[in-house]
C-alpha cells in the first residue's frame, strides 16, 4: 500500500514539474505606431512622440510588463539582427538617435521602438526575437477578377466594409494609446474585422473552379503559419513569451497557440483591462 501511495504521490509530483514547464504565449495586437500605409486600413494617431502620447505609451508598457516576458517576439523579418539586437543595443546605450541609418530614421516612430524596446529594457532582455516573414498576399487581383467577372455586389460590400473599419479606426484613433489597443485586442475586433475581411468577403471573390478570393486567403494564412514556425523555433521550457504584432494577424495566431497542447496561451486582455 505505502508502495502504491509513493507511486500515486510520484507521478504527481512529475505532472506538476511538467506543468510548470509549459511555456506561456501571449499576443498583444498593435496599430502600427508609424502608420507606413502599407495595410488595407491604417491609423493616424498625430505626433506618437507628443508628451501627451508618450505618457500613455509609458501607461501600456507598465501595464504589459506585468506578463513578465522572458522573450519578445517581433514583426521584423526572421534574419533581422538590425532591429532585434544591433540598434535595441544603441537603444541601452542611448546612442540610437544618432547610430540609425537615415533610411530607418522613420522607423523611430514605429513600436518596435517605442513599445517593444522600453519594453524589453523593463525586463532586463539583452536582445529580441524576430519571427516575422513575407508572403504573396495581394487584393489587387482579387479586385481585378471581381470587375472582369461582374462579381459588383461582393466587391460593393468588401470596399462598404473597408470603408467602415477606416471610418472607425479613425474615431477610435482619438481616444487614448491604450484605449486604441484594448480596441484592436478585443474580440469585437477579431470578429467584425479579421473574420469577416478574410473569412466572409475575400473568400466570395471566384466562381467554379476559380477561387481567388481563397488563394489570396491562403497566403495570408501560410504567412502567419509561417510565423508561427517561427515562434516554434525560439520556445524553450518555462519561457513567457510575449509576441507584439500587427492586429491582423493576432487573430490567426491566437487560434495555432491554443491548439498547441505542450504550450499555454494568456489572453493579454487580462492586463490590458487591469487598470
Amino acid at each position: 500500500m505505502r508502495t502504491i501511495i509513493l507511486i500515486i504521490l510520484l507521478n504527481l509530483g512529475l505532472s506538476s514539474i511538467a506543468q510548470e514547464q509549459k511555456p506561456v504565449i501571449s499576443v498583444l495586437g498593435m496599430t502600427h505606431l508609424h502608420n507606413p500605409g502599407a495595410d488595407a486600413v491604417n491609423m493616424d494617431m498625430g505626433n506618437i512622440h507628443s508628451d501627451k502620447r508618450q505618457a500613455e505609451l509609458k501607461e501600456v508598457i507598465r501595464l504589459v510588463s506585468g506578463f513578465k516576458p522572458t522573450k519578445i517576439a517581433i514583426e521584423m523579418n526572421r534574419r533581422d539582427t538590425l532591429w532585434s539586437e544591433t540598434y535595441y543595443k544603441d537603444f541601452l546605450n542611448n546612442t540610437l538617435e544618432k547610430t540609425i541609418r537615415e533610411d530607418d530614421r522613420s522607423f523611430m516612430s514605429s513600436e518596435t521602438v517605442q513599445v517593444c524596446y522600453p519594453l524589453a529594457k523593463m525586463m532586463n532582455h539583452n536582445k529580441l526575437y524576430s519571427i516575422d516573414t513575407s508572403a504573396n498576399f495581394n487584393t489587387d487581383t482579387v479586385i481585378a477578377y471581381a470587375e472582369k467577372h461582374n462579381q459588383t455586389e461582393e466587391l460593393k460590400e468588401f470596399e462598404n466594409l473597408i470603408q467602415t473599419m477606416q471610418s472607425d479606426v479613425e474615431a477610435i484613433a482619438k481616444g487614448s494609446i491604450l484605449e486604441i489597443i484594448q480596441f484592436v485586442n478585443s474580440e469585437n475586433f477579431d470578429k467584425n474585422y479579421n473574420q469577416r475581411f478574410y473569412l466572409k468577403h475575400l473568400i466570395s471573390f471566384g466562381k467554379d473552379d476559380h477561387y481567388v478570393g481563397t488563394q489570396a486567403v491562403s497566403e495570408w494564412y501560410l504567412r502567419n503559419l509561417k510565423i508561427f514556425t517561427n515562434l516554434h523555433r525560439i520556445v524553450e521550457p518555462n519561457d513567457r513569451i510575449l509576441i507584439i504584432y500587427g492586429a491582423g494577424h493576432k487573430d490567426i495566431l491566437v487560434d495555432l497557440i491554443k491548439d498547441r497542447i505542450d504550450w499555454e496561451y494568456y489572453d493579454i486582455n487580462q492586463i490590458l483591462h487591469s487598470k
